[in-house]
């Protein structure tokens, strides 16, 4: 340990291990009187009188606050173990501790993933705080929840500090904003404090709130009491005691808020946190946590839909200017239409309005970098449009003497079409970015699309139509009109009646062989509907995409008095000629909209998949097979709901990257919501498949309540893995007496009684499905996971590594539990003999209460956490290594690494599972038996021969086993 004697040299030092004595001196001036004819300094005397004065070693150590904090600490000075705060900190507190009041380590490394891997990684830094006082201050890193270095650059005259918080250490007697610490709230319900201040006891408002002794006195704002969260948690009482928390509030910011504990009489956090509004300002990152939301807001979210609707006429206005704006701009730099091979024509039908027409042209141009046709057809105007070629360059340009009608004029103008897609545009519509290319991309991949429409947003930021939904009575409405853009139900491409002709996209052959808009529907209004029957008719399909997105000024080209006036006669023209296609349709019902809103196509089934979460691949356990499923189950043409037990702590944006299309994603609702959801869907579903047992056991209670909603439905209680066998095994494991826990049998009998709900059960392998059998339930199909090989190509020689892939969602799982045993028993076996290039590479999702720093450090050990994608680490590996000791279902990460071409070495719990061939398609090691794994590994790991041997076999049984058309198979055996 260093001893700063130097003047300014401790500007110059950035770690916390060190006696900054000239700071002392500065600090503390008895401490050079004591000092004062010492040649030879001695680290343990400064120490020693730091820690019997409560002096700070340096500014980065707060002594007083350490020794107030940690009981334990207080003990083992007293017992003479260790002769200052900062003693123990250096010795062996730095590990979990927290040194500073504006610090915590724990935060810290939970917030900055990135810090977690590097400590576990490297050497460079002995902890977190080691991490923050050498690089985090410099990047302008938060260490605690109370210091913002932004915001305390902003409370300086001079902004310009490269170190913040060593800025504030030096100068600590100022107090600046904080989200969680409200400063007038305190020096207002605590006036005494004001008074030591003035004294000089504390340096600030929040220098006292989180050092001071009485930890249940004082609140950190109106939002938080001490007293009621201890009281409503009471198993929090011995945490707070023993200093493992500071205080309630610091259990709240770390754990409580993420589990959404109340943190104050009057505040549901819970609900507060499931309004629509907080959930987008979470995903935005605009709002760091709800309890901030709350904090920020007072509790009160306005409902955005009902304000919105009320500002439509407004909005208008603000659509208007707009308009104005960008028509001056094309007077100025006219619009470039010009074109030699189109990918698509878009066909605008004009009539007076000039200011809108550019405005629209303008985001047409915006958005598709490509070749457009455009196509105009002026129909009578006698404004400024009867001059557009001033403004666009390059556009084909049909004039009408008079006004012949939207659809006469689309019908003469498509005649001029260069492209094989036309897109019919309203001049009142601004198309968005990526739309055009989207649905040429889908005509091109799929040639029995006949048209695409997308999601239509009016100027106030509310849906006009998500696809469009036609009655049997021959009325039409737009699917979710009113409702967030972002909500799931306007969110996924299905089959539609029609969509609107505002922003309509079709092929030119299909429009010439259908005789193009029905004239008789003159001047508007149905023309889009009939035409969209008519391709139904033809055997082609009428799509809804999402992504193809446009902003709609309603009734821009006429008005809403007329559009009655011409809906209500169209209406009778259009049920005298599509009465067949009427007779099948739902009859109008605001409960029928869910029902109504797509057209199930031959042989496609309507399945609401029930999971944990929205399963996405990397969270391994279980959810991995759980995707394969939907997305299967998809591609096989079947309409798929998927409904999250917990709702989403991750992106929606996230979320649908990860499925198909077509996949419906329930990101906003949970079980709480189920209920109603199921009364708004009734009669929608002809599967129900619930994903684990836990889940139908949840669920029995509401689907008791809600089974006359949905009286045809199949419950499929797919039982995913047997918890009851992992449960055996760990007691076994840990060796626990038979009689302190239930057989295997008595917890098979309590985890299979809630299958009695389901219609059909699927087991996740043969043996999982034998003991549901014995249990009596003889409906019970197999299903595991799906894979494509992929071998990666690096050959043996250039491979060194083994790899462990798993997620680990909590402590004390089998992938914890596996990665512990693997760096502390296998791994320091193994190093004695491998290459000295081979390396244990670990990666794998990490639940939120996880983090890299508190695994082991080793040699050659390096944890990467989540990687998107494994493809480089599979083909750098030459094992794949999974020593899980106890374990239900089937490993998903055996079948992904053979698919990959990597053989495995499992434990004898995997091998049970997976039933493969020992020895040539697997290698089996008994985990209890250490030196037999390690003559197993050294022998494999020199045998190219036996190496290929057995990536081979591997690949060969993904490809007879686990093919997508049996896995297709399987499901279609299933759900039939």
């Amino acid at each position: 340990m260093s001893i700063i004697l130097l003047k300014n040299s401790s500007e110059k030092n950035s770690s916390w291990d060190h006696i900054d004595f000239l700071w002392m001196k500065k600090n503390y001036p008895e401490v050079e009187e004591v000092f004062r004819d010492q040649v030879n300094f001695i680290p343990e005397e400064i120490l020693l009188l730091a820690g019997t004065c409560g002096y700070q070693p340096n500014p980065y150590f707060d002594e007083s606050y350490y020794v107030q904090r940690y009981g334990d600490v207080r003990l083992a000075i007293s017992q003479g173990k260790f002769i200052s705060g900062f003693d123990h900190y250096r010795k062996i507190g730095y590990k979990d501790r927290d040194p500073h009041w504006l610090f915590c380590e724990e935060y810290y490394l939970n917030r900055y993933e990135d810090v977690a891997q590097t400590l576990v990684n490297e050497t460079t830094f002995s902890n977190g705080y080691d991490h923050y006082i050498q690089s985090g201050d410099q990047e302008f890193r938060c260490g605690s929840w109370f210091f913002d270095p932004i915001k305390y650059l902003k409370s300086l005259p001079n902004g310009n500090i490269r170190r913040p918080f060593y800025h504030y250490i030096q100068n600590p007697k100022r107090d600046f904003e904080s989200i969680y610490f409200d400063t007038t709230w305190y020096a207002e319900t605590y006036p005494e404090i004001i008074y030591e201040l003035k004294k000089g006891t504390w340096n600030s408002f929040l220098h006292h709130y989180l050092t001071n002794d009485d930890k249940k006195k004082y609140n950190p704002s109106q939002y938080f009491s001490e007293k009621f969260y201890i009281e409503e948690n009471p198993d929090l009482a011995d945490p707070v005691g023993s200093g493992r928390f500071f205080n309630a509030y610091e259990h709240f910011l770390l754990y409580g808020i993420q589990e959404r504990r109340c943190p104050n009489l009057g505040i549901d956090l819970e609900r507060f946190y499931h309004t629509p509004y907080i959930q987008k300002l979470l995903f935005n990152g605009r709002i760091p946590n709800v309890f901030v939301g709350w904090c920020q807001l007072e509790g009160k979210v306005l409902e955005i839909g009902d304000a919105l609707e009320r500002t439509e006429v407004q909005t208008k206005f603000a659509f208007e200017k707009k308009s104005a704006s960008l028509a001056i701009n094309a007077a100025r730099s006219p619009l470039n239409f010009s074109f030699t091979h189109p990918d698509i024509s878009v066909i605008m039908v004009l009539h007076n309005n000039f200011d809108m027409t550019l405005n629209a042209l303008t985001a047409l141009r915006a958005a598709y970098r490509y070749e457009i046709q455009l196509i105009l057809a002026d129909s009578g105007s006698d404004d400024e449009t009867r001059h557009i070629e001033r403004y666009v360059r390059g556009a084909t340009l049909l004039r009408f003497e008079g006004n012949v009608a939207f659809i006469r004029a689309c019908n003469v103008a498509v005649q001029q079409a260069r492209a094989p897609y036309v897109l019919f545009l309203n001049n009142d519509t601004e198309i968005l970015l990526g739309s055009i290319e989207t649905a040429i991309n889908r005509f091109r991949r799929d040639p029995g699309v006949g048209v695409i429409g997308g999601k239509l947003i009016r100027t106030n930021g509310l849906l006009q139509e998500a696809g469009a939904i036609i009655y049997r009575d021959g009325s039409v409405t737009g699917y979710m009109r009113g409702a967030s853009p972002d909500t799931p139900e306007a969110n996924f491409v299905r089959h539609v009646d029609f969509c609107c002709g505002a922003a309509l996209f079709t092929r030119v052959e299909l429009f010439g062989k259908i005789g193009g808009f029905n004239e008789d529907y003159i001047p508007a209004y149905y023309e889009e509907t009939d035409y969209c029957i008519n391709v139904w008719k033809s055997g082609y399909d009428v799509v809804y995409d999402p992504s193809i997105t446009a902003i709609h000024y309603e009734y821009g080209s006429s008005s809403a008095k007329d559009g009655a006036g011409y809906i209500n006669r169209n209406r009778i023209i259009f049920n005298s000629k599509h009465g067949d296609f009427l007779s099948k349709k739902t009859v109008k019902s605001k409960q029928n909209t869910n029902l109504a809103r797509s057209i199930r196509k031959q042989d496609s089934k309507r399945i609401l998949f029930i999971e944990d979460r929205i399963p996405l691949k990397s969270y391994g356990s279980g959810f991995s097979r759980s995707h394969d499923i939907i997305t299967t189950m998809s591609h096989m043409g079947h309409e798929v709901t998927v409904f999250p037990i917990f709702k989403p702590v991750v992106s929606a944006n996230l979320l649908y990257n990860a499925f198909p299309d077509s996949v419906e994603i329930i990101w906003d609702r949970d079980i709480n919501d189920l209920e109603y959801f199921f009364a708004q869907r009734a009669g929608l579903y002809d599967t129900i498949w619930i994903c684990r047992t836990q889940n139908v056991r949840r669920l029995v209670p509401i689907i008791e309540q809600i089974a006359h909603l949905m009286p045809l439905a199949e419950i499929i209680a797919d039982t995913e893995a047997v918890s009851s066998v992992r449960e055996e095994q760990y007691d076994c494991l840990m060796s626990i007496p038979s009689d302190q826990h239930f057989s295997l049998a008595e917890r098979l009998r309590s985890e299979f009684e809630c299958l009695l709900i389901a219609t059909k059960i699927v087991a996740v392998n043969d043996y999982d499905a034998s003991l549901l059998k014995k249990n009596g339930y003889t409906n019970v199909s197999v299903l595991g996971h799906v894979q494509t090989p992929k071998p990666t190509p690096k050959p043996w020689e250039e491979r060194f590594d083994f790899l462990f892939v798993g997620a680990i969602h909590e402590y004390n799982s089998p992938n914890y539990d596996s990665v512990l045993w693997l760096t502390t028993v296998l791994w320091p076996k193994l190093v004695q003999f491998l290459p000295e290039n081979s390396r244990l590479i670990m990666a794998g999702h990490l639940g939120s209460g996880v983090s890299l720093s508190v695994f082991p450090q080793g040699q050659h050990i390096i944890y990467l956490g989540e990687v998107d994608d494994l493809t480089e680490l599979y083909n750098d590996a030459r094992f794949f290594i999974a020593p899980t000791r106890y374990a239900a279902g089937i490993p998903y990460k055996i079948y992904e690494a053979a698919a990959h071409g990597l053989p495995v070495i499992a434990s004898d719990v995997l091998c049970k599972q997976i039933g493969w061939s020992i020895g040539s398609d697997i290698i089996k090691t008994e985990i209890h038996d250490i030196d037999e794994i390690c003559n197993t590994i050294k022998e494999l790991y020199s045998n190219k021969n036996k190496w290929e041997e057995i990536r081979e076999n591997g690949i060969n049984n993904i490809k007879n086993h686990n093919n997508l058309d049996l896995y297709s198979q399987l499901i279609r055996g299933i759900i039939a």
